[in-house]
């Protein structure tokens, strides 16, 4: 299984990893989102721009998960929903778990797939080949030193 991703030049010219995915909402249609492709991150986390379609899946009580970064700790929200991505041969392919979403438009302008996504995957960040990609059986990828 391989998930394609790209290399995005954004708003501040800075090229950065972007995968496209898919968040189930509450009445189980799907909406596209743009996911910072995030090695650091140990979680996802949805931008504060999808508060507002997010909110109603917002789980009260339980434990609380603590979002901070570089720029310290965020308020969010925590949601239990599914991440969808298309495959290489069209097919989507999910990911089931409890995601986070910021509460303030300033914590992040994209949406952050961490490890609790991508550590499902062999993820390839290739700036030279302007590669990015999921891979999961059959895909993978080998390291080969010069003959």
């Amino acid at each position: 299984m391989r998930i394609d991703g790209a290399w995005f030049p954004g708003e501040d010219k800075a090229i950065r990893p972007i995968v496209s995915g898919l968040v189930r909402l509450a009445n189980g249609e799907w909406l596209e989102v743009s996911f910072l492709l995030d090695a650091g991150a140990d979680r996802t986390v949805f931008s504060a721009a999808f508060l507002g379609v997010l909110q109603p899946m917002t789980r009260s009580g339980g434990e609380e998960i603590l979002i901070s970064g570089v720029g310290g700790a965020a308020d969010s929200s925590t949601i239990d929903t599914a991440i969808g991505f298309i495959r290489d041969d069209g097919q989507l392919v999910t990911v089931r778990g409890i995601f986070s979403v910021f509460a303030q438009a300033e914590s992040a302008d994209l949406s952050v797939l961490g490890r609790d996504v991508t550590n499902n995957f062999t993820v390839i960040y290739d700036y030279p080949d302007k590669i990015i990609a999921l891979l999961a059986p059959p895909h993978s990828c080998e390291i080969k030193s010069p003959a």
